[in-house]
């Protein structure tokens, strides 16, 4: 699905299931009834029932939608039910192929059982078990990786050519190179990049993914054999066209809450009354948050993008996320500013559900 920045999107969802079900838009900084998260901010869509999602995109970049946590009994349906949401800037970007690679679990569509949790356990990329691009040699790729897995967080290695980061979570970097190729996508993350197609005509690169034991392919580029692109690699990339994301944030006068996955399910069974917190629209947030588990988990801030504090000061990352892993025994801390009126779902790993908090 693909929509250029600040156009109006109008999507039927039609429930053709035994279940109910609903769609959460991934990163996108929409309107709170349109975010998809029954019973929060809709009821859940019956089966033979319909519900109309209409909304404007913001922000360019990359987003995907799936239903929300929690509303299948089966984890397998959420395997299957999932896309990309492509929202192109409003002036073409300076690339030569643009391609959506969306990493998955196998379904039991793809002729493969559904794998458990693990670094060895098979991938997908678009469905397909392995998977070709196909480029001409200095050609400029612009790759947006989706990570589409429930629990897993994929380290990929680019080898052997320039893989520039320009954006995650949809958001543009400064564009900066990725050391030897290599890439970390927790669960729902995105990255794009830019590589530059540098082989010898006919020559090939894979694309890895970090194994327990060693890495594995799931991707190749193809270099063609034919003529060149250009006669040299291009410069390095500039930043992707800005989307209107807070430049400040007010730390003295944020609200700070602390929290820890695991332990604030209890507090809203069912998204229950009771918010985690209430802020006041266009006020900071400065959220802390710890994993005391034995487990990698992840978060995903609904309705919002935030910046990954460090870890001495208050200063912060260079890039926007929308949704962070979070690993074992640790703790991260995350700011933004509350723009976005409405109820806003905080998920965990599948299955769990860290709250949620209301901007009034």
């Amino acid at each position: 699905m693909q929509v250029r920045r600040g156009e109006e999107l109008r999507i039927r969802l039609v429930n053709e299931l035994a279940e109910p079900t609903a769609v959460h838009w991934h990163g996108v900084r929409l309107s709170n009834a349109m975010d998809g998260t029954p019973p929060l901010t809709q009821s859940p869509v019956a089966p033979g029932e319909s519900f109309d999602y209409r909304f404007s995109a913001p922000d360019a970049g990359t987003y995907w939608y799936h239903p929300p946590d929690g509303i299948h009994a089966s984890d397998r349906r959420r395997h299957e039910l999932y896309g990309a949401l492509i929202v192109t800037e409003a002036e073409p970007v300076d690339v030569d192929r643009d391609l959506t690679l969306i990493l998955a679990a196998p379904s039991a569509t793809d002729g493969a059982p559904i794998s458990p949790s693990q670094d060895d356990a098979p991938v997908t990329v678009n469905g397909a078990t392995s998977f070709d691009i196909g480029a001409r040699a200095n050609e400029r790729l612009r790759l947006r990786l989706i990570n589409a897995t429930d629990d897993r967080i994929i380290g990929l290695h680019v080898v052997g050519l320039r893989t520039f980061v320009v954006a995650t979570d949809g958001e543009p970097a400064e564009p900066f190179a990725a050391r030897e190729g290599r890439l970390l996508l927790g669960p729902g993350n995105r990255i794009d990049v830019f590589v530059d197609c540098t082989l010898a005509p006919g020559a090939t690169a894979p694309i890895l993914i970090d194994g327990r034991k060693a890495d594995f392919p799931i991707a190749r580029i193809v270099c063609d054999a034919g003529a060149a692109n250009r006669s040299a690699p291009r410069d390095e990339p500039k930043a992707l066209p800005p989307n209107p994301l807070p430049e400040r944030m007010d730390f003295p006068a944020a609200l700070r809450f602390d929290t820890a996955i695991g332990r604030t399910a209890a507090r809203e069974t069912g998204h229950g009354t009771a918010p985690l917190f209430t802020v006041k629209r266009a006020r900071t947030v400065l959220l802390g948050i710890s994993n005391p588990t034995s487990e990698n988990k992840y978060i995903h801030l609904h309705g919002h993008h935030f910046r990954l504090l460090d870890a001495r000061d208050d200063g912060w990352k260079p890039f926007w996320l929308d949704t962070l892993p979070i690993a074992a025994g640790s703790s991260v801390r995350i700011a933004f500013v509350a723009d976005n009126s409405g109820k806003w779902r905080i998920d965990g790993v599948a299955g769990e559900t860290a709250g949620w908090f209301e901007v009034t």
